[in-house]
């Protein structure tokens, strides 16, 4: 797990950024054009044959991107049920998993209409200080009474590979916010500074991935589940 920043080269933004920051201004546009604007910017000034494919890469960028955050977003649904309903259990509130989904959903739906980065502030500072909270907790319960890192296998069989892909690939999913983040921003040349928004923001993610990978495979071993969080003791809510 703690091999994750690995792919971080392999995803990087940057090239990204630098093809939507040469089509603007190539189209003299005041803003940086979406994932989906940039590929059919680039098809309708690239070579003349490829002129006639910019509607349709337009569109199924679109497509692809619904269907990828579609599929980080039920993961989301998962973690948050699963979650809910250990909680629930220890308190004798016992409800099946689906239920636990519906109740989530409204809340969730109505969170996902907030279409201005702006207004969702509050909601992200929330969310940010709730996640440092569980961050913390999680990392006090899982660095007690570690075992030996002579216990754990070093090196997991190749079968796990496509497991590692989907969970690398998962945790560094915000792809699909890098161009609408830097729209919104009021200093949009902060983003890919040296030291900017994203660097910073990357390297403080790489980090706490590769420690709670780490700490969370030496506490648990094999026996980890897919929620780091369902490893804690349910004694201690």
């Amino acid at each position: 797990m703690f091999c994750r920043a690995w792919l971080v080269p392999c995803l990087s933004y940057s090239p990204k950024l630098s093809g939507a920051r040469e089509l603007q201004r190539r189209t003299r546009s005041p803003v940086l054009p979406t994932f989906a604007e940039t590929m059919e910017l680039s098809f309708k000034t690239g070579p003349p044959k490829l002129h006639g494919f910019a509607k349709t890469v337009r569109l199924w960028i679109n497509v692809f991107l619904c269907v990828t955050q579609m599929g980080f977003c039920s993961v989301y649904f998962v973690f948050i049920s699963d979650n809910l309903k250990m909680v629930m259990d220890y308190y004798n509130a016992e409800l099946d998993i689906h239920i636990h989904m519906t109740i989530i959903l409204l809340p969730i739906m109505l969170s996902c209409w907030i279409r201005d980065l702006k207004y969702l502030v509050p909601l992200s500072l929330f969310a940010n200080v709730a996640m440092t909270v569980g961050i913390a907790v999680t990392l006090y319960y899982i660095s007690q009474e570690l075992p030996a890192p002579s216990t754990r296998e070093y090196i997991a069989p190749w079968t796990k590979i496509p497991l590692f892909f989907g969970t690398a690939i998962y945790s560094f999913e915000g792809i699909g916010l890098v161009l609408p983040l830097q729209n919104e921003m009021k200093q949009p040349e902060q983003f890919t500074r040296r030291f900017g928004v994203l660097n910073i923001g990357m390297t403080i993610v790489t980090c706490l991935l590769v420690i709670m990978g780490f700490l969370g495979y030496l506490k648990y071993g094999d026996n980890v589940q897919g929620s780091l969080t369902l490893n804690l003791p349910q004694q201690d809510m």
